[in-house]
């Protein structure tokens, strides 16, 4: 039996609108990689709040313009 082992690499795959997200995505922004835990719109739908943990299990929000570009990540794993 061979011993395995799997890695974890995270990758940029898109650019997404507030509107385009959905909760669990990895985004990020300010030089951080954060996992989203929801997202809600004001009345206008102009500007979205995003709830996010970082990789603490601190949690925060950040608020985005409707026409702000997040960059959305996933993991790949690698087998070695």
């Amino acid at each position: 039996m061979s011993a395995t082992i799997k890695t974890m690499d995270i990758k940029q795959v898109d650019l997404l609108t507030p509107s385009m997200l959905m909760e669990n995505d990895l985004i990020g922004f300010g030089g951080d990689i954060v996992r989203v835990i929801s997202i809600e719109s004001d009345g206008t739908g102009d500007n979205y709040s995003i709830s996010y943990e970082d990789d603490y299990g601190d949690k925060d929000v950040i608020t985005f313009a409707y026409t702000d570009m997040i960059p959305l990540f996933v993991l790949i794993e690698d087998e070695e």
